[in-house]
């Protein structure tokens, strides 16, 4: 049912584009594709995929946020563990910063270092 929506989406969209019957031609076209979409079992098909992708993408989320979260589960573990490459974000602390070249001006946006 979607392929074909789809296909017909996509050729009545090409004729329009490469058609040159004219604006007449172009509102014909276009009342048709309005007495189409007002269709119920179009609309019924419209809302019925609004709410798949509306519980696919909720879906999604939940599996994301559950992801990140073990991650941060697992990076939590491994902080405590004062692996280098790993910054504990919950606390606050950071590593330390590298001091800046030989001549070079500090900037105005660099955080204040420890000297």
């Amino acid at each position: 049912m979607i392929r074909k929506l789809t296909l017909a989406a996509g050729f009545g969209a090409g004729y329009v584009l490469g058609a040159r019957a004219g604006r007449q031609r172009y509102d014909q076209i276009v009342a048709k594709a309005r007495e189409f979409a007002g269709r119920p079992e179009v609309q019924d098909a419209t809302h019925n995929l609004q709410q798949t992708a509306s519980q696919l993408g909720d879906k999604a989320k939940a599996t994301v946020n559950e992801t990140v979260a073990a991650v941060g589960d697992k990076v939590g573990e491994k902080v405590g563990g004062g692996h280098p490459d790993v910054v504990d974000l919950s606390t606050g602390t950071s590593r330390p910063t590298a001091a800046p070249m030989p001549g070079a001006a500090a900037s105005p946006t660099a955080p204040e270092t420890a000297r």
